[in-house]
């Protein structure tokens, strides 16, 4: 569930078209041989041109954001999957290239990952539940055979499903206050500076999140976006785990100050707000999308029936 706050300061909501309907229109605009094609050939030349450090301005989102900040919950959320059942610990010291695919044929999800010296993927990963077990080993080997505790290169991975949208996005690494045990001190900052190099190019859109309970005016890395796009200008603020924080309003002016955000955005940003499942035992994929429907019905049924004034 995403609501965003208007230059009026009131919230609204924005929903994704029922699923039947979301597939209907997806096959008619994408499920033909022409597009198929050119969304593999657009994937692969991304792949290769990643696999041996050449520069393509090809349009990306770059999420950023600090360590639980729910990065990895938006992916899956987006995916219409999860891929990490059992809130594996992927690592987070590699960023993740994740490549999603609209093939309507790809009923389950088809995930695969690139190898790290060539531009060819691996096998389809199954269960898909393993994904992120994947993930954190192929981490953990990489850093080891480097002796370093980050790395800049990222991690490939191609989603197929019928399901997600065509679209890339780049699951960067996330911000920390403090290196673990037996990490350099230099961590914070040599994370801080790939987060940078990643979200610099022009063509790159950032997709910042940050927690409902961290208030605007103590928020700890929107001043390292703003380093990055002074003006905000082509980043997406989106604030995480907004249903920890509906407890404490009580009247409509508390949610409108709240949504205004103090100004601490400017004149170009209009944050969004997010809310996504707690309970990781899901039995489906359907099951998954069905508890993301629950969320947001119950957060608008909480500001339309528990805050004064209504919403």
């Amino acid at each position: 569930m995403a609501v965003m706050a208007p230059a009026n300061g009131h919230s609204q909501s924005w929903k994704a078209a029922p699923e039947k309907r979301s597939v209907k229109y997806a096959s008619s605009t994408y499920d033909n041989d022409a597009s198929r094609s050119r969304y593999d050939a657009y994937s692969r030349l991304q792949a290769t041109a990643l696999a041996f450090g050449e520069k393509l301005s090809i349009p990306e989102i770059v999420a950023v954001g600090g360590q639980s900040d729910g990065k990895s919950s938006l992916l899956e959320a987006l995916l219409g999957f999860r891929f990490n059942v059992k809130e594996v610990e992927m690592g987070t010291r590699r960023s993740l290239l994740l490549q999603m695919i609209h093939d309507s044929d790809a009923l389950e999800p088809r995930c695969r990952l690139q190898d790290e010296e060539a531009d060819d993927y691996g096998p389809v990963i199954t269960p898909v539940s393993a994904v992120a077990d994947h993930i954190r080993k192929r981490t953990e080997e990489f850093l080891k055979k480097l002796e370093t505790a980050v790395s800049s290169k990222p991690i490939v991975m191609r989603a197929e499903y019928a399901l997600c949208p065509n679209l890339t996005i780049i699951d960067t690494l996330g911000f920390i206050l403090k290196a673990k045990k037996g990490e350099p001190e230099s961590t914070l900052e040599d994370i801080q500076s790939m987060v940078r190099q990643l979200a610099a190019p022009r063509h790159r859109l950032l997709l910042f999140l940050q927690q409902s309970s961290v208030e605007w005016c103590s928020s700890l890395w929107l001043d390292v976006v703003k380093s990055i796009d002074p003006t905000l200008q082509r980043t997406i603020v989106m604030v995480s785990k907004f249903d920890n924080r509906l407890k404490e309003f009580t009247e409509r002016w508390e949610v409108d100050r709240y949504l205004s955000t103090g100004g601490y955005l400017g004149e170009n940003a209009r944050p969004f707000f997010v809310a996504l499942p707690k309970n990781g035992a899901t039995t489906t994929n359907e099951d998954y999308r069905r508890q993301i429907s629950v969320v947001d019905t119950d957060i608008l049924k909480q500001l339309r029936e528990n805050v004064a004034g209504g919403i």
